[in-house]
């Protein structure tokens, strides 16, 4: 193949190809070396097909995966695409633990390709109840993962995350951010006409107004969840709404009978044998809204039910809140020793499990208690301990005022971090774009200047192959029979006069148009006539004018020389000027238009002949 020019350098398509290839690899790749695509992706389609239906299957597939190729050869975007399909796997199975410990892991990996779409679908599986730590952690995380959503147009990734943000908001305390975050989510699966997330996030709502003083907002939201679980038959949800609108009546509206109306409407649609949980609240509800209405009898019996349920399936929490109710009912009751058994025996369960505020809530009971049986002594203690508690949870209330100091800082410094690494994969998008495109185009310019030059070759070739004939045939005309025949061509005057005449026996005979500096002034003075009837007579033979003509003599005279053996080592721009040319580009110029090729090309095919 021939090379070609470009910018003044010789190329070669192939080598350009092959470039331009190894420039892409170079670019595109990632640092670890690639494992079988094929296999990989088969792998990863027929683990997302059976993702719903058979979660364990695809942790194991995912495992083998992992085991079969060691991380250095799977590159950064498929271990991700490994771990994203693992957390959904684990998340179908209830794992939430597995679920935030692979999220943790994503989000670290992600970090570092950067890659803030994946960091973003790792907060997606976290569901249910998730620790306060785990909380803290997540935080920062949410308010650039939103955003991402945003951008990428996903409303309803963006309406899930925004849901589990504002969930984990309102837990730590921030109410009006937290019911923000809830409402938009609201929005978004509305208009996507998404009923089962709506039940859940109009729920979420309904609680922080019921938090922030506000009943009738709650009872409209909880509202909005009821029907919406309603559609969808969903009854554990349906019971934990009524409870929440029992709950609004007894503690805003002090409308004890209605509470409890609703707290058996919830029991009654609570499926059996699931979400006993859920059941312990209802119980302990319902009991405290018959202690403060004052029926005690059935406050009583309600929570002995609790409290025998809680110890046959050792959910300790539940035993001590039960405890301490049947406490209170029993002091209400003046049954200061039963009274004095439960409280203590809830204050001792409460203590064992790190339960401060419950502590907190019982330590009053206890004091009063103490009194009424003119125990001063252990109403002393409980004074003090009641007074060290005090301190103890505003310590900790300060402590976490300033951690959510430093969270909202570092939640701001990482939404910082995740739109800038959104900005460089963006930024490096564009640049392999361009790079790209650029050797797309050159690629075609090239290619396009290669297919002009083997015309150019061409039509060189054919013009020297004419004017080898010609010479070889004896037909080589002289510079009047040329001159003739160019004015014959151009269709000017067949006949050349006598001045005509005149002027081409002094180029022959004298060679005046080796002086580079020669003018038309020069020659009319030589023929004693005026410059401008010189110019008039050239004209009307065929030329263009006093240089064209003369150049013409000079590209012969070159012709001449290039076929003179003398010659035979004189660079081109010597022979050039030795002929009359004053410069090297009036001479490339002159050559090309009255032989219609370049002197290089031309002098070769002579020498080659």
């Amino acid at each position: 193949m021939k090379p070609l020019s470009v910018f003044s350098y010789k190329f070669n398509i192939t080598t350009v190809l092959i470039l331009s290839i190894f420039i892409l690899l170079m670019v595109s790749c990632n640092e670890n070396t690639e494992v079988d695509t094929t296999h990989f992706d088969i792998s990863i389609a027929k683990a997302k097909q059976i993702l719903k239906k058979q979660p364990d299957s695809v942790l194991v597939l995912t495992d083998k995966l992992l085991q079969s190729s060691s991380k250095t050869k799977l590159n950064v975007s498929k271990l991700v695409a490994l771990y994203l399909l693992r957390q959904e796997a684990f998340a179908q199975l209830k794992r939430m633990d597995s679920v935030v410990i692979i999220g943790e892991r994503i989000r670290d990996i992600a970090k570092k390709n950067p890659d803030s779409l994946s960091i973003a679908q790792s907060l997606l599986p976290v569901k249910g109840d998730i620790d306060f730590a785990t909380q803290q952690k997540m935080a920062p995380f949410f308010p650039g993962s939103i955003q991402v959503f945003k951008q990428h147009k996903m409303n309803y990734e963006q309406a899930r995350l925004s849901a589990s943000y504002g969930s984990i908001l309102a837990h730590q305390g921030d109410f009006v951010n937290g019911q923000k975050q809830l409402i938009e989510a609201f929005v978004l699966f509305s208009k996507m006409d998404s009923i089962k997330p709506i039940i859940n996030v109009c729920n979420n709502i309904g609680s922080t107004y019921s938090y922030t003083k506000n009943p009738s907002k709650a009872l409209l939201y909880y509202q909005k969840a009821y029907e919406a679980a309603l559609k969808v038959k969903n009854n554990e949800a349906l019971s934990s709404i009524l409870m929440n609108i029992g709950t609004e009546y007894n503690d805003s509206f002090k409308n004890h009978d209605k509470a409890i109306s609703y707290y058996k409407k919830a029991l009654a649609v609570l499926p059996a044998g699931t979400a006993y949980f859920l059941k312990m609240k209802i119980d302990y509800n319902m009991a405290i809204a018959s202690f403060e209405k004052g029926d005690l009898s059935t406050s009583e019996r309600t929570f002995k039910n609790m409290l025998d349920q809680c110890v046959a399936t050792k959910e300790f929490e539940g035993v001590a809140m039960a405890s301490k109710g049947l406490g209170d009912v029993y002091f209400k009751q003046k049954q200061f020793a039963k009274a004095l058994l439960y409280l203590n025996r809830a204050l001792h369960l409460s203590d064992s499990l790190g339960m401060k505020n419950e502590s907190l809530l019982m330590l009053p009971s206890l004091l009063q208690l103490h009194k009424e049986n003119n125990d001063y002594s252990n109403a002393l203690q409980i004074s003090e301990r009641l007074k060290v508690l005090n301190d103890s949870i505003l310590s900790s209330e300060k402590q976490i005022a300033v951690q959510e100091i430093e969270e909202k800082y570092q939640s701001e410094k990482k939404n910082i971090e995740i739109v800038n690494l959104q900005h460089i994969s963006i930024l490096k998008s564009i640049i392999v774009s361009v790079l790209l495109a650029f050797l797309v185009g050159l690629f075609f310019m090239l290619r396009y200047r290669n297919r002009l030059y083997r015309e150019k070759q061409n039509a060189y070739a054919v013009l020297m192959k004419k004017y080898k004939e010609e010479r070889e045939q004896g037909s080589k005309k002289s510079i009047a029979a040329t001159s003739q025949m160019d004015s014959n061509e151009n269709k000017v005057e067949d006949v050349i006069d006598g001045l005509f005449q005149k002027l081409m026996q002094l180029y022959i005979a004298e060679q005046p148009f080796l002086d580079p500096k020669l003018k038309l002034e020069f020659i009319a003075k030589r023929l004693n006539i005026a410059p401008r009837v010189l110019t008039a007579n050239i004209k009307a033979n065929g030329y263009s004018g006093f240089n064209v003509f003369t150049n013409k003599f000079r590209v012969e005279e070159v012709k001449r020389r290039f076929e003179d053996p003398k010659y035979a080592n004189f660079k081109l721009e010597v022979i050039a000027a030795e002929s009359g040319f004053g410069s090297k580009q009036t001479f490339y110029t002159a050559f090309e238009e009255f032989t219609g090729v370049n002197p290089g090309y031309f002098r070769d095919e002579i020498i080659k002949k």
